[in-house]
């Protein structure tokens, strides 16, 4: 399973890149460094905090 969030939707959630940072453990540096989508590791955190961000689960294909 892939976890897609998008870091506008996890802003609009905690705020601001230091909100996000203290919900996860990272620092606002680490925030800041994020594309238009969240790291997946880093989604799954948000997700166990807030499970109401809005994200898209997708299944992997297996080979």
């Amino acid at each position: 399973m892939q976890i897609l969030m998008k870091k506008e939707d996890a802003l609009k959630t905690f705020k601001s890149p230091s909100g996000i940072a203290k919900a996860i453990g990272v620092t606002k540096q680490a925030v800041s460094q994020w594309g238009d989508t969240v790291p997946e590791a880093s989604a799954l955190k948000l997700l166990r905090v807030n499970p109401s961000i809005p994200h898209t689960e997708t299944k992997q294909a297996t080979a």
